[in-house]
C-alpha cells in the first residue's frame, strides 16, 4: 500500500493531542477508573511524544497514575467497518483511537 506517511502522521496527530478528526474510545477499565484519573491518563495520552522513526505515530504505552496504558490508532472504513483503502485520505478513512488498560490487554490474550 502506497500512501502519504508524513500526512498520516499528522492527522493521527491531531486526533490524539485533540480528539477530533475521528473516534475516541475507552475500554471498560479506563472508563471504571476515578473521572479524574481517567481524565488525566486522556491528557497524558495526547501529550505522548516517545515515537520511533518508523512509527507513524499510530500507537503507544505509557505509566501514569500507577497504571499501564495502552492506546493504538485504527484506520476503518468510513462505515467503521473494514481497513482503509489510504490512511492518509479523510474522504475514505475513519481513525478510531483506544485508550486501554494493562488490565483490558491481559484479559484478551
Amino acid at each position: 500500500m502506497t500512501y502519504d506517511r508524513a500526512k498520516v502522521i499528522e492527522l493521527n496527530d491531531e486526533l490524539r493531542t485533540t480528539f477530533k478528526g475521528g473516534r475516541v474510545q475507552m475500554t471498560r477499565n479506563v472508563y471504571d477508573l476515578d473521572s479524574r484519573l481517567r481524565g488525566r491518563a486522556l491528557w497524558a495520552m495526547s501529550r505522548y511524544d516517545k515515537f520511533d522513526p518508523e512509527n507513524e505515530h499510530d500507537w503507544g504505552v505509557f505509566i501514569f497514575g500507577g497504571y499501564a496504558f495502552e492506546w493504538k490508532i485504527e484506520y476503518r472504513g468510513m462505515d467503521g467497518k473494514g481497513l482503509s483503502a489510504d490512511p492518509a485520505d479523510t474522504e475514505k478513512t475513519l481513525r478510531v483511537l483506544t485508550l486501554y488498560a494493562t488490565g483490558d490487554l491481559l484479559a484478551a490474550k
